[in-house]
């Protein structure tokens, strides 16, 4: 089973240093209607508008169930820190709540799983315009039981994914950290019908 690891950080002027950070895959999210928000802004910004490239050819706008995997190893940025980047719409701020939020924690895996990837890294960025709708322990509670509901069973190669990096901000650790130690019951996980 892959390990969820909270990984508090902190940069200049409160910002989460996400550019830097060493992974496999990358997620980042884009809310319908609104501009990149600041962490992917940054990820954007160091590799030179490839993000925002990628969102343009793909006509990727947010939108909720859309995605965009962005592989950084055979382009031209094969010394970036992170192998992929997974970029998920999030939809409407408005209509963003615990379902979508397994649907994009279960694409994450999903997509993981399928690439083999063994190290995955979330951002949970401080001041998110979705925390009136579910704060840090609900997200980190959705996350643990789509990873146990995900990974139960799996063996060998497509047990590929080690371990989940949450990066967050040294405050958000505590949330982070009660809603991964709520009991589980993955076997009614939020987003599956």
């Amino acid at each position: 089973m892959a390990k969820i690891i909270i990984l508090p950080t902190m940069g200049k002027s409160g910002s989460l240093e996400v550019p830097e950070i060493r992974t496999d895959l990358l997620m980042l999210t884009k809310l319908a209607g609104t501009p990149l928000g600041p962490t992917p802004t940054a990820v954007d910004r160091a590799l030179n508008g490839l993000i925002s490239g990628k969102m343009k050819d793909a006509e990727f706008t947010g939108e909720q169930g859309q995605h965009l995997l962005v592989d950084l190893e055979g382009g031209s940025h094969p010394a970036h820190p992170q192998r992929a980047i997974l970029l998920v719409g999030l939809g409407s701020p408005q209509k963003f709540c615990g379902k979508v939020a397994c649907q994009v924690f279960r694409l994450l895996i999903d997509q993981a799983l399928e690439k083999g990837i063994a190290h995955v890294t979330i951002p949970f960025a401080p001041n998110r315009m979705t925390v009136s709708s579910l704060n840090l322990k609900g997200t980190a509670h959705i996350l643990r039981e789509v990873v146990e509901e995900k990974l139960s069973g799996r063996k060998g190669a497509r047990a590929s994914l080690k371990e989940i990096q949450v990066l967050c901000t040294p405050q958000a650790r505590k949330h982070i950290q009660e809603g991964l130690d709520i009991p589980s019951r993955h076997k009614s996980v939020c987003c599956v019908d």
